[in-house]
């Protein structure tokens, strides 16, 4: 639900971005991220809880827009493909601290004290940017350049075919694991982390082999296939036609894939837009893939009630995922547009 708040939010928060300035626009971001950590350490009914969680969306929706902006005022294009990666595998690296030491706070102090201990990561996010200054800063009354460029859209099509499928694969994957090829419950567990291990790396490596070889557009593709065979291996699974090993590479594959292909849109927009459209495009682009981050769950999950089975939910997604490798010709930088 936090997805869905954040795609709604995100086309406006590119505007404002826009509007205010990398540096500044990051700042709020944190500072919202900051907000949402305090309301949830000091919620005093678990339905306030509920509400608050929901506007986590804010940061959510807010986050790249602003710090897509940020590099491309501080990065010169061709030198952003490592630091993006990085930027990009930043969910899955805090997931991973968050999973290894928010039990083990909550058992040394409580809980509520340990979310408030993180509310030191967005203040130190705030101290760093203390000595950047805004390059690109336009006024809420001058017009614009021109408008997004065309590629932007096919960009977000292919964001939310990759949240959507992605979202039931990470979501599904080690409940399929233990329910359906009866694997058990520590090793479900394993393969999920296994997938947020390679992700990290293949933000990284993708975001600089996109940069440095295949362009955008090709890396996009690329990532598409690998998440096709990903969910097509899954499905030989559920149709009993493959070994339950076959979970492990599929883990691999879509971590490799559908986790990864993020650092590479963002760089495709960052790198194809106007400076002073990168937040608004940023916020189109990150639409369509929370959007479809906040459906693609809850539709497998109503695909596995209805069928009683995983595997027609595995096979629309890689189906889905095959369209998404058609509309990558589409993502190419616009003749005559510089970042």
């Amino acid at each position: 639900a936090n997805a869905i708040v954040g795609a709604l939010l995100s086309p406006y928060f590119g505007n404002l971005t826009d509007r205010l300035g990398a540096t500044r626009s990051t700042a709020y971001a944190l500072l919202a991220g900051a907000a949402t950590l305090t309301l949830i350490s000091i919620s005093p009914t678990y339905l306030v809880l509920i509400g608050v969680t929901l506007l986590s969306g804010v940061p959510q929706g807010w986050c790249n827009p602003a710090t897509n902006a940020l590099i491309v005022q501080n990065v010169p294009e061709g030198k952003r493909g490592a630091l993006t990666g990085i930027k990009q595998s930043g969910v899955q690296v805090g997931i991973f601290l968050g999973g290894l030491t928010l039990p083990a706070l909550a058992g040394w102090l409580n809980w509520r004290a340990a979310v408030a201990v993180f509310l030191v990561l967005p203040l130190i996010g705030l101290i760093g940017l203390r000595r950047d200054h805004d390059e690109h800063r336009i006024t809420r009354h001058e017009t614009r350049s021109g408008p997004v460029p065309h590629f932007i859209h096919w960009v977000t099509v292919y964001g939310f075919i990759s949240g959507l499928g992605t979202s039931a694969m990470l979501t599904f994957l080690p409940l399929f694991a233990q329910e359906d090829q009866l694997w058990r419950e520590l090793q479900a567990g394993w393969l999920i982390a296994g997938v947020g291990l390679v992700g990290i790396a293949a933000r990284i490596g993708w975001g600089m082999v996109s940069h440095s070889w295949f362009g955008h557009g090709r890396t996009l593709r690329i990532l598409a296939v690998l998440s096709t065979l990903s969910a097509a291996l899954l499905a030989l699974a559920a149709a009993d036609l493959a070994e339950s090993w076959v979970l492990i590479p599929a883990a691999a594959l879509l971590g490799a894939g559908g986790v990864a292909w993020n650092s590479v849109g963002m760089l495709a927009v960052m790198d194809y837009s106007p400076a002073e459209l990168v937040g608004r495009g940023t916020g189109r682009v990150l639409f369509g893939f929370l959007f479809g981050l906040g459906v693609g769950a809850p539709l497998m999950g109503f695909s596995v009630d209805v069928f009683d089975s995983y595997l027609i939910g595995w096979v629309t997604i890689a189906v889905i995922f095959m369209i998404a490798t058609t509309l990558t010709g589409k993502i190419r930088e616009p003749a005559g547009t510089t970042s």
